[in-house]
């Protein structure tokens, strides 16, 4: 992407809080890597092995699969494990693409598109797997320092910037904006199997204040959930999948959403520490209108039971892709399942119909890897619910 066109684009954020303002930081993911505007057209089913649309008879999707994980990019052995065990279910099982949950270069992101942090921590690891990975940022991908604060948002850009340098050492990173939808495979004509709608949560939770005021609530926060908002509801695709980096609700140290890192945030300088506009965000955008949500943030493997608040989505924090943690409070949430001290990932196999998620534990040391729990159900959002008059 042309220095003068990213800067075109950076300038129509600042410059008000429209949609049609975003999209420098949300819209379209271009699905072949190229220089699409974000709010191209989608071009079916990137990366994944879904037939092709036709114009009349269209060919339909049957199934889609898809691992999550999150919090991986330490480069450092137990990332390494985890992705061979990853290269095991796909090999197996099957993987169309891999959801990246953020943290996606460990301590305090990079400083430019050519930073070895990209190579280090997202491209030795898995180099060997031969699917794309669609990223959303994190806490540690929008800091200057190692506490990870978030006190540096535009560091961000540079992971997007990877999206589309053609130098980049493989096709893998799937980054078209900081915030974005992408569409995968067809059920029928303009109407996706898939739609993922991935969030930039860091301006929205950051524990210091970022001065530069293109990430503040009025410039950034609010445009993204407008934008959020109105993607959701336009969206006619079957599935619908929200990513983002801080949980909704989370058993792990950090909490819930409207009370992160309790009893820690009054010593931080950002009144949105504790995420309370964030969850009234993901609330209004994604409330009894997608399937499911993804997040990291915590270490540690949680399948949460949907709450009303949320709808039927179902809500996951597959954060132990690289690092582990302990629980601060396993009953805070009811949880189908949940693993602390663990690395691992998530294996989502979707029908039309059902869903099928399994999780996968590894061992840190030697890499040996089992098969933790496995839960099918139904499609959580009626199918009819919110299809047009």
């Amino acid at each position: 992407m042309s220095n003068d066109r990213r800067t075109f684009l950076r300038q129509l954020l600042i410059g008000g809080a429209s949609v049609t303002a975003l999209a420098a930081c949300g819209g379209q993911g271009g699905s072949d890597g190229g220089d699409d505007l974000p709010n191209d057209p989608p071009k079916g089913s990137p990366g994944t092995d879904a037939p092709p649309v036709a114009s009349e008879g269209v060919t339909k999707t049957e199934s889609l699969s898809f691992i999550a994980i999150g919090d991986m990019g330490t480069g450092n052995i137990g990332q390494y494990h985890v992705a061979e065990a990853m290269r095991q279910i796909i090999e197996a099982q099957g993987c169309d693409f891999v959801l990246g949950a953020g943290d996606n270069i460990y301590e305090d992101g990079v400083t430019s598109v050519d930073d070895n942090g990209f190579l280090e921590s997202f491209e030795y690891p898995y180099q060997n797997l031969d699917v794309p990975f669609y990223m959303c940022l994190g806490n540690h991908d929008c800091a200057s320092t190692i506490f990870g604060g978030g006190s540096d948002n535009q560091r961000g850009d540079y992971q997007v910037d990877y999206h589309y340098s053609d130098k980049k050492y493989s096709t893998k990173w799937r980054m078209p904006a900081r915030f974005y939808k992408e569409s995968f495979g067809q059920l029928a004509q303009e109407k996706p199997f898939l739609d993922l709608f991935v969030v930039d949560s860091n301006p929205l939770t950051s524990f210091y204040t970022d001065h530069d005021e293109r990430f503040n609530w009025q410039n950034y926060g609010y445009p993204q959930q407008l934008w959020m908002k109105e993607s959701v509801k336009e969206s006619r695709a079957h599935w619908k999948i929200a990513m983002s980096h801080v949980p909704y609700l989370s058993n792990g140290k950090h909490g819930n959403a409207g009370n992160l890192d309790e009893g820690m945030r009054q010593i931080f300088t950002n009144p949105d520490a504790d995420g309370q506009r964030y969850k009234l965000f993901l609330e209004e955008a994604f409330s009894d209108k997608v399937d499911m949500l993804v997040t990291g943030h915590d270490h540690s493997m949680q399948w949460i039971k949907p709450v009303d608040s949320m709808g039927p989505a179902h809500i996951l924090v597959s954060g132990a892709g690289g690092k582990t943690d302990k629980f601060q409070d396993p009953e805070r949430n009811p949880t189908y399942y949940q693993a602390e001290n663990e690395l691992g990932f998530v294996w989502v196999h979707l029908t039309e119909e059902r869903m099928l998620l399994e999780f996968y534990l590894v061992n840190e040391e030697t890499g040996e890897f089992r098969l933790g729990y496995s839960r099918e159900e139904n499609k959580p959002v009626s199918i009819q619910e919110f299809e047009p008059a």
